[in-house]
């Protein structure tokens, strides 16, 4: 691993950690809202999981960068090194041009399996392919409110 992915991470997760203080999460209330949050199926009981079970893991991890909003305005937006800028991933006329698949590819194997910056990292030891497809779920009902609709 490179020193600029390692001092990324280690940003993310000194970042992580500020977040949850500042937002007044505990250990216990947060196992308790992943546990609805996460696990919760959509209203019609279909056994699909509603796209917010991506939320909590799209606000510590992807927020930094992207930004809440996915606005591309997150803390460490600025610090990924010259002339490199996150997503827009509000951006909904370009994200209705990536497929699932793709924006899946980009978090579990990051922007370099895709020909994006190193920058953005992988996540497939972080996340289950599960709560990839949760993100993705998120990126598409609550930040772009798109859909793919044809392109890339």
């Amino acid at each position: 691993m490179n020193n600029r992915r390692v001092r990324t991470i280690a940003t993310v997760l000194c970042l992580n950690i500020m977040i949850f203080a500042a937002t007044g999460f505990a250990a216990e209330p947060l196992a308790k809202e992943r546990s609805r949050s996460h696990l919760e199926l959509d209203p019609e009981n279909t056994g699909t999981y509603t796209g917010m079970a991506g939320k909590d893991n799209y606000i510590g991890n992807c927020s930094p960068c992207h930004g809440l909003t996915g606005k591309a305005d997150g803390p460490l937006a600025d610090s990924l090194g010259e002339g490199v800028q996150p997503r827009n991933l509000s951006d909904a006329t370009l994200l209705s041009t990536r497929t699932n698949e793709f924006l899946f590819k980009v978090i579990k194997s990051g922007g370099v399996s895709v020909g994006f910056s190193e920058s953005m990292p992988d996540w497939k030891d972080t996340f289950t392919d599960k709560e990839i497809e949760q993100i993705v779920q998120y990126l598409r009902e609550s930040i772009c409110k798109c859909n793919y609709s044809g392109g890339k």
